[in-house]
């Protein structure tokens, strides 16, 4: 194996890695009772359980093709172990549901970036098959973070009304409306020959 071979099927590991990670805490999510509650934060969940198994499925074929081995045993078992912490550590919260979201937001952006640099380093050393699952996974947690960003409000709200804290739950919508309103804007704002054009 040439050291670029090693390198794309090191960064393939990696990604089977985090999404095997991500998966628990999501599994553990869908089956408590208080997501059952939250109509819309179960569907997203299910959803990310279902994009998990898929992604895991097609990470683990790509690593196949490439001659690569996962990630030893060790760190998927200490890979495991956080992710069965994360899930105890959602059912001691008050506000289950909504911080349970804020998590997988996080998690789904560190997917995010990190199928950047794996289209990137695919790209760049001509693999485009893997180029290709990566851009597939990227869109399917982009449009992830997306929901889980427009649920968020109403989740968090009904929660804070469901401990009898007075709010108005049509608010949520203002919220929506204003966090849309800063990314478009941010985009927009944008110089040309910034650092990050």
């Amino acid at each position: 194996m040439t050291n670029e071979e090693h390198s794309i099927s090191t960064y393939v590991s990696d990604m089977l890695a985090l999404e095997r990670h991500i998966k628990i805490p999501f599994e553990t999510q869908l089956a408590d009772g208080d997501f059952a509650k939250q109509a819309r934060a179960q569907r997203t969940v299910s959803k990310l359980v279902a994009l998990c198994a898929t992604h895991v499925s097609g990470l683990e074929s790509c690593l196949q093709r490439l001659g690569g081995h996962e990630a030893s045993p060790l760190k998927s078992a200490v890979t495991q172990f956080e992710g069965v912490v994360a899930g105890a550590i959602d059912k001691m919260r008050k506000t289950k549901v909504s911080k349970s979201i804020r998590d997988d937001y996080t998690a789904l952006s560190l997917c995010a970036i990190s199928y950047t640099m794996l289209h990137a380093t695919a790209t760049a050393m001509g693999e485009q098959d893997v180029a290709a699952l990566a851009l597939r996974h990227l869109e399917d947690y982009a449009n992830c973070i997306i929901e889980l960003s427009e649920a968020m409000p109403t989740i968090v709200l009904d929660e804070l009304e469901g401990m009898g804290l007075s709010v108005d739950p049509t608010q949520a919508r203002t919220t929506v409306e204003a966090t849309q309103r800063a990314w478009r804007g941010s985009a927009a704002a944008k110089a040309p020959g910034s650092a990050l054009n």
